[in-house]
């Protein structure tokens, strides 16, 4: 990949990844305060569907282009195959689960769609981190593949 490429890719990449961050730890402020104001699960669906999903796939999509583009690879390096297994993970969970909870949540069906939503939302938050951690130090060296 051209260097202009690249730095296209990753700026999209890095984005994208920044945009998920930020507005899953949103939807984790809002879904602390939606025990208490339950109408901003109407917020929080808004956001799942027109915000995080994009985000997400932007994310995923841009992330195996860089890999595939770069020196790194999908599947060379382990640090890289972690990172994609998580972002698949964390991509298949947001839109089955996820925005279902949501869904859920803002139609009045509360019940216990209120503790799974913060359960999701730390759980995603959790990925992210660990993703921006791998992303930083690149531990582990390579796969046999590599």
């Amino acid at each position: 990949m051209k260097p202009r490429a690249r730095k296209t890719w990753l700026l999209l990449h890095v984005i994208t990844s920044v945009g998920w961050l930020g507005v899953t730890i949103g939807m984790l402020v809002l879904a602390l305060a939606a025990f208490d104001e339950p109408q901003l699960y109407q917020a929080m669906e808004l956001l799942g569907d027109l915000v995080v999903l994009p985000l997400a796939l932007g994310a995923l999509i841009t992330g195996v282009v860089l890999s595939l583009g770069t020196k790194w690879g999908l599947v060379k390096h382990k640090w890289v195959l972690v990172k994609f297994a998580l972002t698949v993970v964390a991509v298949v969970a947001t839109t089955f689960s996820l925005r279902s909870g949501l869904h859920e949540a803002a139609d009045g069906a509360v019940g216990t769609a209120g503790g799974d939503v913060l359960a999701a939302a730390c759980v995603s938050l959790t990925l992210y981190t660990v993703n921006t951690v791998l992303s930083v130090f690149k531990p582990w060296g390579r796969t046999r593949w590599g």
